[in-house]
């Protein structure tokens, strides 16, 4: 049997070398590609690779980890290589007002045009790290490592390193009978649980006819319904609605689409963190028939904070790596020090940007608006000449802004600026800027925090995330993207509150956001007070847990937490569908402002930092 290691360093070599072969990737926004060193690449396992079922997560002991793999069964698949994807425009990310009004999202998207290879020589960091200290977080009390309700409990069981992402449990084995109910619904299985909401999943039962609805129920006597045919006025819930239906999934509770509308999940309704539920699920026909329950499904959500980890396997693990279970992981002060070593940093105390470690354009170039965007990100790694440069140096930090288009300099615009397509949106209203560390800079786990000051301009989005380079193909296409901040200046649709969310697409590109989760500041002001502040997120095998100013904020865990390397984005956006146009003068210029961007790994994942330029 492979070890963890070569599991890891085997699927890297995998998807490094065909990604060789395909230049492009139709990927949204930042990717890393480059010349990276080959026996550092640590990419899943070959994509394409097995149709094997991914173990059914059970969600039984909640926590981090709950809904991660459980007792499923390989499959054999065939083999396969990673041709670095196709993937089509962003994901939304929902949005804070209520579900009726279908408040925009603002998820990246686009089209990947950027070129460059995956191969090269072995190569060590080029850059030097100077280890600084981070803000210490103030008034923490002593940590304590949460305890498990059951400690002699078996580790949850590792999916299957041929079809991580449980494309196989999407068939149903059982065939109809003429005249019957639909068959039993198969593999209800939690993939990602937070603490207030979870996704489930199950596979399509059968009919003679057609099944007409499924019914989710919970075992406090919550029911939701579940049909092809429900509407909804909002295009991004409907969008939800659609998606529910056509991959036999349902989010509990997606309180950014449905908080008040169609299913009505909160009122008493919604999850609550550190609660157990069981879930059950039937099919009914054309005919009414309705199926019997699925296996039932327990689920514990994970506590505001502190949540205990669960014991699990994961290929990409050591099996004795019992790091996410032996420490306290709500403060970063807690754990990062003695565990993690800096691998990846930028204090921006330079006059200029490190081009090698930045691009100031994203993949997809100038050809493609995303999210109803009104900024034009100038490119002035490219186009040092266009006439204005949003990227200030103060000699300690690195400030984006935002300004109106000057008339002299509209004629620099690209073409797409002009769209017939999309008359409703004002295109390229505003100059701004965008870094990214793709063909520079990726890896697979750590920790990512930036000391920032967000901007809080009405219109103005704060974006701080972390992206794939290659989507993937077969039972490894997954296209995850981490927000690890975003801030929405002078909010109009509700408070201005700190804003965190995971996106991914399964097969055929269907694309999966969680609800908008939120973060309000605990002194009843906002994030956007002049001050420093730093948004960092832990990201290690089937768990994420967000931080603000060294404290967790949210977390979840599951399957389907991204496996695929990471690049860093940061940038500024002005109006959108989700941001409404900046209209205020004196607002001008926009400002988002760091002070440093840092990555942090564990020794078990620091062979995952890859460096280099793309060739």
């Amino acid at each position: 049997m492979k070890s963890y290691t070569s599991l890891l360093m085997t699927g890297l070599l995998a998807i490094t070398l065909s990604a060789c072969s395909d230049s492009s990737d139709d990927d949204a926004d930042s990717a890393t590609g480059g010349s990276v060193p080959l026996d550092t690449d640590t990419n899943p396992p070959a994509d394409g690779a097995g149709t094997g079922t991914a173990g059914t997560g059970t969600g039984g002991t909640g926590t981090a980890g709950t809904g991660t793999a459980g007792t499923g069964t390989g499959g054999t698949g065939t083999g396969g290589t990673d041709t670095a994807g196709t993937g089509t425009a962003g994901t939304d990310t929902g949005g804070t007002g209520t579900a009726g009004t279908g408040t925009g999202g603002t998820g990246t998207g686009g089209t990947d045009t950027g070129g460059g290879t995956t191969g090269g020589a072995a190569s060590a960091n080029p850059f030097p790290l100077e280890p600084a200290p981070r803000p210490v977080t103030p008034n923490l009390p002593a940590p304590q490592v949460p305890v498990l309700a059951d400690p002699l409990t078996p580790a949850i069981p590792s999916p299957n390193a041929e079809d991580p992402f449980g494309f196989g449990l999407e068939f149903d084995p059982e065939n109809e009978v003429a005249g019957d109910p639909p068959t039993q619904p198969k593999n209800l299985r939690a993939e990602i649980v937070s603490n207030d909401w979870a996704e489930l999943n199950w596979a399509p039962s059968k009919d003679d006819g057609s099944v007409m609805q499924y019914t989710l129920r919970r075992d406090d006597g919550v029911e939701y319904i579940i049909r092809g045919d429900q509407t909804d006025i909002s295009e991004g819930s409907q969008q939800e609605i659609d998606k529910y239906w056509s991959t036999t999934s349902f989010i509990d509770c997606n309180y950014t689409r449905f908080a008040e509308r169609l299913h009505q999940c909160t009122d008493g309704r919604q999850p609550q963190p550190g609660q157990t539920y069981v879930y059950t699920v039937t099919a009914t026909d054309n005919n009414g028939q309705e199926s019997a329950a699925s296996a039932p499904l327990s689920v514990t959500y994970l506590a505001t904070s502190n949540a205990p980890v669960p014991l699990y396997d994961d290929f990409y693990k050591d099996p004795n790596d019992s790091f996410v279970q032996d420490h306290d992981l709500s403060a970063v002060d807690y754990w990062l020090d003695d565990n993690f070593s800096l691998v990846f940093q930028d204090e921006f105390n330079d006059a200029a940007l490190n081009l090698g470690k930045w691009q100031t354009r994203l993949t997809w170039g100038d050809e493609t608006i995303i999210n109803g965007e009104q900024q034009y990100f100038v490119n002035t790694q490219d186009d040092p000449n266009f006439g204005y440069d949003p990227f200030k140096f103060t000699g300690s930090s690195l400030v984006i802004e935002a300004v109106p288009v000057p008339d002299e300099l509209r004629a620099n615009l690209p073409a797409s600026c002009d769209d017939p397509t999309r008359p409703d949106i004002d295109q390229c209203e505003f100059l701004s800027g965008a870094i990214s560390s793709f063909d520079r800079y990726q890896m697979l786990y750590g920790y990512t925090e930036g000391r920032v000051k967000v901007s809080g301009g009405y219109g103005a989005l704060s974006s701080f995330y972390l992206y794939h380079r290659y989507k993937g193909t077969g039972t490894s296409f997954h296209a995850p993207e981490i927000d690890i901040i975003e801030y929405l200046g002078e909010n109009p649709f509700g408070a201005e509150d700190a804003f965190q969310t995971y996106h991914y697409e399964s097969p055929g590109e269907v694309k999966r956001s969680s609800p908008t989760m939120a973060y309000k500041k605990t002194d009843g002001g906002n994030y956007a007070d002049g001050q420093w502040h730093t948004f960092g997120v832990l990201w290690e095998p089937q768990l994420v847990i967000w931080y603000i100013d060294g404290r967790e904020v949210k977390r979840l865990s599951g399957p389907q937490v991204s496996r695929r390397p990471m690049n860093i984005v940061f940038y500024l956006v002005a109006g959108s569908a989700w941001a409404p146009t900046p209209n205020n003068p004196a607002d001008f210029p926009l400002r988002f402002e760091a002070d440093y961007i840092r990555v942090y790994q564990r020794d078990a994942f620091t062979s995952t930092s890859l460096y280099g330029p793309a060739q």
